[in-house]
C-alpha cells in the first residue's frame, strides 16, 4: 500500500502561498533566504516581547509571585536582546519594550490572577484538515496562551481561549479573517479569540496602550474557512508540488512600500541566472516547523 503524502501547512505559510507561490518556494521548499543582516524592527522587538510574556505566564501557572515572574520577565527579555545573533535592537528600543511589557503585566495584573486559568504556554499543535486515500493535510500552529477565563459579575466565562499577543507603535484594524486568529480557534476548538496589544507608544495612556480585543467565531464561519483553505490547498497548492511550478504574482513584488526579498531573483532572464544569483546570493535557512515538538500521537 502506497503511503500517504502528507503536507504540513501553518498560517504563515499559507499567508505566504496566497501573496506568491514563487516566493513560497524559494523560503519553504528551497529554504532559501537573504543573509539576515538586520531584523524587520518591529518583527524583533514582538519576538522579544513573546519570550518575555511566555516566561511571565508559564509563571503566573506555576502560582509565582507578581514580582518574581514580572522580573524574571523582564530578564529573559534583557538576556536576548543582548545577544547579536537573537536581536539587533538598538538598546533604547529595548528599553522602551520593557516598560512596556511591565505596564502591561501590572496593568492586567489583577484580570490575570483573579481570572485566568493557564492551559498552555507557547504550545504547537496540529490537526488534520483533510484526508483520503492519497493525501493528508495538517495544519499546524503555536498559541501564545491558552486559558480559561473564570468571568466575575456580570463577566461571560470562556473555556479553552487562546490569546495572542501583539506588539504595536501604531493602531490598526483588526481583521477577523486572520488566517493565524481563526486557525487557533479551530485548533483550540473555541468560537472566541483575544488579541493582547502592546503598545510602544511613549505618549499615550495605558487604556490607549493596551488593550484586549476580542474577536468571535460561530462554528459555521470556521467551517466555511476551513472549506475556503481545503479547496485551495487542494486545487492551488498541490497543483504546484505536483507540476513542480511555483508560479509568480507580480502585483506582490511590493506590497505595503516592501519589496519582495526574492525580487533579483524573478526579475532575471532564464532559470540558469535566477539559479546562479539564488546560490551566490541567498543562505540556507533552518527549515520552518512550528510543531517539530509535536509526537505522531498529538496530532488531532
Amino acid at each position: 500500500m502506497t503511503e500517504k503524502i502528507n503536507i504540513v501547512l501553518d498560517a504563515s505559510k499559507i499567508d505566504l502561498f496566497e501573496t506568491c507561490p514563487a516566493r513560497y518556494n524559494f523560503r519553504h521548499n528551497l529554504n532559501k533566504t537573504l543573509p539576515l543582516i538586520h531584523k524587520a524592527k518591529a518583527l524583533d522587538l514582538g519576538s522579544l516581547a513573546h519570550e518575555g510574556l511566555a516566561v511571565y505566564y508559564k509563571l503566573l501557572g506555576e502560582g509565582i509571585s507578581y514580582a518574581e515572574r514580572s522580573e524574571a520577565a523582564l530578564m529573559k527579555i534583557r538576556e536576548l536582546s543582548s545577544n547579536p545573533k537573537e536581536s539587533n535592537s538598538e538598546p533604547e528600543e529595548v528599553e522602551v519594550l520593557l516598560k512596556a511589557v511591565e505596564q502591561s503585566c501590572d496593568y492586567w495584573r489583577a484580570e490575570d490572577e483573579n481570572c485566568l486559568e493557564i492551559l498552555a504556554v507557547e504550545q504547537p499543535f496540529a490537526y488534520v484538515l483533510f484526508e483520503d486515500d492519497i493525501v493528508r493535510i495538517i495544519i499546524s500552529g503555536k498559541i501564545d496562551l491558552l486559558a480559561n477565563f473564570i468571568g466575575i459579575g456580570r463577566n461571560a466565562s470562556y473555556e479553552r481561549l487562546p490569546i495572542d499577543h501583539k506588539t504595536f507603535s501604531r493602531d490598526s484594524v483588526l481583521l477577523r479573517k486572520s488566517n493565524q486568529f481563526i486557525n487557533y480557534c479551530a485548533a483550540a476548538e473555541s468560537n472566541y479569540l483575544v488579541v493582547n496589544r502592546i503598545g510602544l507608544q511613549k505618549t499615550l495612556n495605558a487604556e490607549e496602550k493596551f488593550k484586549r480585543l476580542p474577536l468571535s467565531y460561530d462554528p459555521i464561519y470556521i467551517a466555511d474557512w476551513k472549506d475556503n483553505l481545503r479547496m485551495m490547498i487542494l486545487n492551488e497548492y498541490l497543483t504546484c508540488v505536483a507540476n513542480e511550478v511555483w508560479p509568480e504574482k507580480p502585483t506582490s513584488c511590493n506590497k505595503f512600500n516592501r519589496l519582495c526579498e526574492y525580487y533579483d531573483i524573478c526579475d532575471s532572464s532564464g532559470q540558469d541566472v535566477k539559479e546562479l544569483k539564488l546560490e551566490r546570493n541567498y543562505v540556507t535557512a533552518p527549515e520552518w516547523d512550528v510543531t517539530k515538538l509535536l509526537t505522531a500521537e498529538e496530532v488531532k
